[in-house]
């Protein structure tokens, strides 16, 4: 009788291994809801550049996509925009402030994270609508935010961080399977498309010249069109060799990015890299919505335990300044007290978890 050889053994000793794997997706799926407080970062960040983006271009806003912009009605018949997303293609000036007004509310709702089952795919389409009167100035950051949108419509966007948070903690309903296993998969069609945008970004450079000689890096900060600080991009390519580097390793970080996330340690350098590559374009090339936008996408990727690091550090910086401190003592005693409906301590007493909470910030 023959010995049974190394790879009949392993399987032999494995044979549960698949059962074993299905399992754990299927736990993993239904058992919580993952990253919730990367996706709050997530939602909170993309609001305030959406809101941001709404407001500086308001004085232009009716030349841009209101009655102003009807000399790009030709384009738009050729995009083949349907309803609802065409419904700006003839309105008047009423109707335009009427729903550019609304979509600034809803883009401060979903910031805020007011009702987000609802707010976010009314957010969809009221900025579909509006950023389909003209894409031509649009880039890049608002193309990806409009994809975004259509997974965080899945998601619980408002599990942390957010005015659903504080509403669903006053009245204890329990989450459901459905929620958790709908929310984990806009996540993982969130993770995939940033990973898609970093690796088909990454490919299409490697093909150009510029990107394989190492000197890519030097004509956008030296062009007319992106040099909004020259003598800070002179500094940046007065020598050769960071040029070079910031080419080379922007190249490699995007082509890497999907392999690197499998590690805790190498997912860490990858985000790294790619939020200084950011920065760097927000404010040496003057595209800060998009660097933002891209910049907050990223935040899924980073731990919950590294956020709740960075909010406490953040937390003891305020409080200990002494102005912030003068303020928050003040709104304290101007906050009449209010009894409980128990009838037990009145709701101005901090609770244990609020009580803790503040330990840990002191």
């Amino acid at each position: 009788m023959t010995a049974p050889t190394p790879v009949r053994s392993w399987l032999r000793a494995h044979r549960d291994l698949p059962a074993r794997t299905l399992s754990r997706v299927v736990t993993w799926f239904i058992a919580d809801r993952h990253s919730d407080y990367g996706v709050a970062v997530m939602r909170i960040a993309t609001g305030a550049f959406l809101l941001g983006w709404l407001l500086v271009n308001l004085p232009v806003a009716s030349r841009i996509w209101g009655p102003g912009s009807q000399y790009w009605q030709p384009y738009r018949e050729i995009l083949g925009y349907d309803a609802p997303f065409n419904a700006l293609q003839q309105a008047g000036p009423g109707l335009f402030w009427l729903w550019y007004l609304a979509t600034i509310a809803l883009v401060t709702a979903f910031m805020l994270g007011w009702r987000t089952r609802i707010v976010t795919p009314l957010l969809f389409i009221a900025y579909t609508t509006l950023n389909g009167q003209n894409t031509p100035i649009s880039d890049g950051g608002n193309y990806f935010i409009r994809i975004m949108l259509i997974y965080l419509i899945l998601m619980d966007v408002s599990r942390r961080w957010s005015l659903d948070a504080r509403r669903r903690a006053r009245s204890a309903r329990p989450e459901t399977q459905t929620g958790s296993v709908l929310h984990n998969i806009g996540l993982c069609l969130v993770i995939a498309q940033i990973c898609i945008v970093y690796l088909e970004a990454g490919l299409y450079k490697v093909q150009g010249t510029l990107w394989q000689d190492g000197t890519a890096v030097y004509y956008p900060l030296q062009s007319v069109a992106y040099g909004v600080f020259p003598p800070l991009a002179d500094l940046m390519t007065a020598f050769a060799l960071p040029v070079v580097l910031a080419t080379y390793v922007t190249v490699l970080a995007q082509i890497a990015f999907p392999f690197l996330l499998f590690h805790r340690v190498t997912r860490r350098i990858a985000l790294i890299v790619l939020l200084g590559m950011h920065l760097s374009i927000a404010v040496v090339m003057g595209l800060p919505f998009f660097s933002g936008i891209m910049a907050s996408a990223d935040a899924v990727l980073v731990s919950g335990a590294t956020w709740i690091a960075i909010v406490t550090w953040l937390r003891t910086v305020v409080l200990g300044n002494p102005a912030a401190r003068w303020v928050a003592q003040k709104g304290r005693r101007l906050r009449p007290p209010r009894p409980s409906p128990e009838g037990g301590r009145s709701s101005t007493e901090p609770s244990a978890e609020t009580a803790g909470e503040e330990r840990v910030s002191a």
